[in-house]
């Protein structure tokens, strides 16, 4: 990986970069997405609603919840279909989920077909639905309100109340319209919780790549990478990490330190044996390293993965990494068991040179939302992403600690928070094994979280299978299945939309979320089904 040339004084701010990189889950739901050109859509405004600050009568006050609205297919009597942002800024979404720019979307092609109309939904303290200003001043007395609960209200809330100029008053309300839920990951959980609790509002939700299982320690999340990496690839990759932890973590100082400047030196350079970018680095400067920052960068080529699986973002690396930079071919056996660990440690550290994910544009860090949802998983959702050292097959440092975890959450909440996340608030509605109604599944086969999820296939989960057949209306199926469709080799969110016609926005793994990078059919085969069970759930409504 390329770094650009940089002076001496500005290492210590890299390392602290790389520090904070390396210690939070990374429970990227959320999408990049530049602005459309306002020439390219049509104007859709936003609406502003009054929410309740605490819907649970422990203070007053309201603040504004951003949505928007496209009611273009609307029919008097057609269902409500919310697609729900989760934890980000929801207005760079509204071109592609509620208008089709370059491609379409779950949420209204289903408005077409069943003359419903659309609502995109902002999650309070994301966007411009901020109860209070999110940022490093932020109180816990502020940051009190941003939980599980008050989030599933606002929701109940707003459907309750929500009116629209085009359509007759009251015919919205969930009583008399149907209001469908469309979400991946959170949102996909947000959906599944609420059908649960309200499902006297939501009356069905499609639910992609929802973990619905919150726990503390999320060791499980880098094994679905594990599991789809070559034999070779993967069986270097647990023995260079073994390697590096070991040596680091070892009692021979010099050694440590040498490790330390040989890792930071392959980040630092770049492809075709490109070493300007370190050429300032020290030993000394390499030795004040701390051990998860140094064995942190061995997940380098892990940074795409939950999105793009495999065959886009880690066969590259491994290409590079078995065949020593293309100067030998592959052995089955890897590099370590064929020729020992120092070469395989070496060819790692090419691969990590000539992977050049510096040259991707990347988009910004959005501050708000960063914080905010730092809030969430230190409150109440953990999904701590640890190395496990007890597991042989592990591609992840076990320097990534849940003390490590814990700590980072401390230093940035130093008051308000839990000793642990509390994530019975959000397991209290059945984890693993919630069965609600009218609830469609869909997972990828090497998505992380899918660890989490109803698919998981973890020795401590309870190895529900799915099944296609679409339940009756109101029934949950047999409690050792779910109804959903387990993706084929995708990952993360791969079906809530499709792009048809590419654009800027979707290059360089710039875009990523909601959709499939690599594969159109999860959206068209996950659109089908859940229009085969609306099809035998809708008539149901109202009975």
């Amino acid at each position: 990986m390329h770094w650009p040339a940089r002076a001496t004084g500005y290492l210590s701010l890299w390392l602290l970069i790389l520090v904070c990189s390396c210690a939070t889950p990374s429970l990227a739901f959320r999408e990049y997405l530049a602005p459309v050109p306002r020439t390219e859509v049509a104007e859709n405004p936003a609406l502003f609603f009054d929410m309740p600050i605490d819907h649970f009568g422990n203070a007053s006050g309201t603040y504004p919840n951003r949505y928007w609205v496209n009611a273009t297919y609307y029919k008097p009597g057609g269902p409500v279909f919310l697609f729900d942002s989760g934890e980000q800024n929801a207005e760079p979404l509204l071109p592609y989920y509620l208008q089709e720019y370059h491609g379409l979307s779950a949420t209204m092609r289903l408005a077409k077909r069943y003359g419903g109309i659309a609502v995109l939904w902002e999650h309070r303290y994301y966007g411009d639905s901020q109860p209070f200003p999110v940022n490093e001043n932020t109180t816990a007395a502020e940051w009190q309100f941003l939980t599980t609960e008050q989030a599933l209200e606002d929701v109940v809330y707003f459907a309750n109340r929500f009116t629209h100029p085009t359509v007759s008053p009251n015919i919205l309300h969930p009583s008399t319209a149907p209001w469908i839920w469309l979400g991946g990951s959170y949102p996909g959980v947000r959906g599944a919780l609420l059908r649960v609790r309200n499902p006297e509002t939501i009356f069905a939700t499609w639910a992609s790549s929802a973990p619905v299982e919150a726990q503390v320690d999320m060791a499980s999340y880098y094994k679905a990478a594990e599991r789809s990496l070559t034999r070779n690839c993967s069986a270097d990759w647990v023995a260079v990490t073994k390697y590096v932890d070991g040596t680091l973590g070892g009692g021979d100082r010099a050694a440590a330190d040498q490790m330390k400047y040989r890792l930071l030196f392959a980040e630092m350079s770049g492809p075709g044996g490109d070493t300007s970018g370190a050429q300032n680095l020290t030993l000394e400067q390499a030795a004040n390293a701390t051990n998860l920052q140094a064995a942190g960068i061995l997940m380098d080529p892990l940074s795409f993965y939950q999105y793009y699986g495999f065959q886009a973002s880690l066969l590259p690396f491994c290409n590079i990494l078995e065949t020593q930079n293309y100067t030998q071919a592959p052995m089955e056996a890897g590099l370590a068991a064929t020729y020992g660990i120092e070469v395989a440690f070496r060819a790692f550290l090419t691969g990590l040179a000539e992977t050049d994910y510096d040259a991707i544009p990347g988009s910004p860090d959005d501050p708000v939302q960063d914080r905010s949802w730092m809030w969430q998983y230190c409150s109440e959702y953990g999904f701590y992403q640890r190395g496990d050292p007890n597991n042989p097959l592990s591609i992840e440092t076990s320097f990534r600690s849940l003390e490590v975890f814990q700590q980072g959450c401390n230093e940035a909440f130093p008051a308000g928070l839990p000793p642990a996340p509390q994530v019975e608030n959000v397991n209290k509605y059945g984890g693993w094994d919630m069965n609600p109604s009218n609830v469609f599944w869909t997972n990828g086969e090497f998505d992380p979280w899918r660890t989490m999820g109803l698919a998981s296939i973890e020795p401590n989960s309870p190895f529900r299978n799915s099944t296609v057949a679409v339940p009756a209306c109101n029934s949950s199926p047999a409690n050792d299945t779910f109804f959903g469709l387990l993706h084929s080799n995708m990952v993360h969110v791969s079906d809530l939309r499709v792009l048809i016609t590419p654009d800027s926005n979707h290059t360089d793994f710039k875009t990523v979320g909601f959709y499939s990078p690599v594969s159109q059919e999860p959206f068209y085969s996950g659109l089908g089904l859940f229009q085969l069970a609306l099809d035998e759930w809708l008539p149901c409504f109202g009975h």
